[in-house]
């Protein structure tokens, strides 16, 4: 017998998602040291466009819902590679997907994370990230941003991203806070989710949708 359906957005959000959503809406302040190489210049200078942007968004904390769910939308269509990202969640049952499931897919995705990244924005709190420096690490495609976010007290959160130049825009494909990566313990959930329901895709999209609706 299978298991209830559930993804729980508090759990869910503090543990995979606030790191990413975190990293984006605490973007205040930006340092930035002297680049090793024209790609990793790029790609800092993208994280520090990312954070310019985030400014909006943390002024809109006050706005309805509405209003805060269009910018945080807008945010992450522009600067996350949501194709990547999504198909990288579903792990091996990516393969599964129809072509009305893939579109079905894609909705529900950029919906359920528009949600999370929404109710973390009363969770800003003047915290600063300072961008250190990009490197390439391995795999020559993508870059890694090195940063820490600097809290008011305690010491500071190591934060790495991973940004790829994709039909030449920058996009982030991974956020990594203390070791911790985003997309990984993403797609640990999703296939939990899977695996406890036969592995069916429809499952995963109600589970999705009643987190969506809350």
């Amino acid at each position: 017998m299978s298991r209830p359906l559930s993804l729980p957005l508090t759990r869910f959000s503090a543990a995979p998602f606030r790191p990413l959503a975190a990293a984006l809406l605490l973007l205040a302040g930006l340092a930035f040291a002297a680049p090793q190489a024209s790609r990793a210049a790029e790609a800092d200078a993208f994280i520090r466009t990312v954070g310019t942007e985030t400014l909006e968004v943390l002024a809109a904390r006050s706005a309805d819902t509405a209003k805060r769910e269009s910018l945080v939308r807008d945010l992450l269509e522009k600067h996350l590679d949501l194709e990547s990202v999504s198909r990288f969640c579903l792990g091996r049952y990516a393969r599964q997907l129809n072509e009305p499931q893939a579109k079905e897919y894609d909705g529900l995705f950029i919906d359920y994370m528009v949600k999370v990244y929404s109710g973390l924005l009363a969770q800003y709190d003047g915290q600063t990230l300072s961008v250190q420096e990009g490197v390439n690490r391995d795999n020559e495609a993508a870059q890694i941003v090195l940063s820490q976010i600097n809290r008011k007290s305690g010491p500071p959160i190591r934060v790495e991203w991973k940004v790829v130049n994709k039909a030449g825009a920058q996009k982030v494909t991974d956020v990594i806070i203390e070791g911790v990566s985003m997309a990984f313990t993403q797609r640990q959930q999703f296939e939990s989710v899977l695996q406890n329901n036969g592995g069916k895709i429809d499952a995963l999209f109600t589970a999705m949708r009643r987190q969506i609706s809350r």
